[in-house]
């Protein structure tokens, strides 16, 4: 196993993103983890469609460089089709142009619905965002998690459910790991992942 192998979650959005990298260590007290956010202004209702496409490109950007050779996988939140808030179209935008890039430069990517993604670190799929925080913070004691923002503690909770499905060490969701969970998303072939 690579020194540097870490698992990458994703959790994708115009105005709001995050990300989450989850090294590989031997010992779970060793495991680092480590996020970003990446915030921009709201886009005008009536902005300009170049704009628009810039600001998608530089969201895709962002989050592909996160991703790293030393990426072992990518776990990426699924689209949320029913979400209530504005943009869905430029969202699935970002979400395509994402993964279409990591599939070219050979980076394994798995996707997790949303209610996967709630239901696996919190146990419930209807979670709110306050709940996944304090799970993934629960998770994860001492590492900062409990000041991270929702996108960041969403992007941590996909790089621990990757993680997982790597069994890669862990023990904080010992006893509560929700591999029932895990069965819903959709993993990459075990072939592919990078050692």
């Amino acid at each position: 196993m690579n020194a540097h192998a870490h698992c990458l979650g994703l959790d994708l959005g115009l105005a709001h993103a995050g990300a989450a990298r989850l090294r590989h260590a031997t010992t779970p007290e060793s495991v680092r983890i480590t996020t970003w956010h990446h915030q921009t202004p709201a886009l005008p209702a009536d902005a300009p469609i170049g704009q628009v496409a810039a600001r998608i490109r530089g969201v895709a950007r962002w989050a592909v460089g996160r991703a790293t050779t030393d990426t072992s996988l990518v776990v990426i939140e699924g689209p949320a089709y029913a979400a209530e808030y504005g943009y869905s179209h430029e969202r699935s935008a970002v979400w395509w142009l994402v993964v279409d890039q990591l599939v070219r430069h050979q980076v394994p990517v798995a996707v997790l619905p949303p209610a996967t993604v709630k239901g696996y670190i919190a146990g419930k799929g209807n979670a709110d965002k306050h709940a996944v925080q304090a799970a993934v913070h629960a998770a994860w004691p001492g590492r900062g998690l409990d000041r991270v923002t929702n996108h960041e503690a969403d992007a941590a909770a996909l790089a621990t459910a990757g993680a997982d499905w790597l069994t890669w060490p862990g023990p904080y969701l010992e006893g509560r790991r929700g591999a029932g969970w895990l069965r819903k998303a959709h993993w990459p072939d075990p072939e592919a992942i990078r050692a």
